[in-house]
């Protein structure tokens, strides 16, 4: 009760780790006082809620202009715009969940390692020359399947961010929850969300793995031979392996706690 109360703020501070030392150097990024550390998570709340969208949206748009407008053939810019936004996102994302672990939030070591690895996806691929004409279809199928992807992540975002944000207040008010957690874990939700996420999400996670398989096929095979398609579908399937490991264990815990809570109940009925 005591570290998440305002007389936190004299407790030793969790490491700010490297990430956060590397662009605002040996600073203290814990909060002294609560209201502070709140409103540093309500606005990663925020900048969580509008990225969603942007990142359904984005892909979204580059796809129907190249089905309508660019005749089947994307240009090199727009995509390497889109790439510059993710490595923006990302780092983004990781900065803001580095500050929010230094002031006592709940976010799993994995997600920044996700964030770390899409961050080098995203440089790497700002500099992946996107072939044109000929044989266009063939040489950007791995650009468009990751198009795709996004456009299916975006909604998966869309979704938790609804769903596990009425989920955590709730867990918050039973005092199951610190008011600096975030909802970054997958299977946050109760059962019926759980019905609704855990599917999609592992959907997702195998869609990203086959992304990351197409891009490792089409480097190896020769149709597209930069380096940079090689090291973006290793990255994916990294990605998608870390993502599915994690949502194991969370569902995991969750089924143990669950069975655990159920014994208590049927000792209390008993007694």
């Amino acid at each position: 009760m005591l570290a998440d109360g305002d007389t936190s703020s004299f407790l030793p501070s969790k490491p700010q780790g490297r990430f956060v030392r590397m662009f605002l150097g040996p600073v203290n990024v814990r909060a002294s006082r609560k209201d502070i550390q709140l409103k540093v998570k309500e606005e990663y709340n925020s900048y969580r809620d509008r990225t969603a969208l942007l990142f359904l949206v984005f892909p979204a748009i580059l796809l129907t202009l190249r089905s309508y407008v660019w005749e089947g053939c994307l240009p090199a810019f727009p995509v390497q715009l889109y790439q510059a936004w993710l490595l923006f996102l990302y780092a983004g994302l990781a900065m803001r969940e580095n500050i929010l672990r230094a002031n006592g939030s709940d976010i799993r070591s994995w997600w920044l390692y996700h964030h770390y690895c899409a961050m080098a996806m995203a440089l790497v691929s700002l500099t992946w020359e996107i072939k044109g004409q000929p044989n266009c279809v063939q040489k950007q199928k791995g650009v468009r399947l990751f198009l795709q992807w996004a456009m299916m992540q975006g909604v998966a975002m869309l979704l938790q961010n609804r769903y596990q944000r009425q989920r955590l207040y709730t867990r918050i008010a039973l005092g199951k929850a610190k008011r600096m957690d975030v909802v970054w874990g997958e299977t946050a939700g109760v059962d019926g969300q759980l019905l609704l996420l855990c599917p999609i999400l592992f959907t997702l996670q195998g869609f990203e793995a086959y992304v990351g398989l197409q891009l490792l096929r089409t480097a190896l095979t020769g149709v597209v031979g930069e380096w940079q398609v090689l090291i973006c579908g290793i990255l994916l399937v990294v990605m998608a392996i870390g993502n599915f490991i994690n949502t194991v264990e969370t569902l995991m815990v969750k089924s143990r706690f669950k069975a655990k809570m159920k014994r208590s109940k049927s000792r209390a009925e008993l007694d």
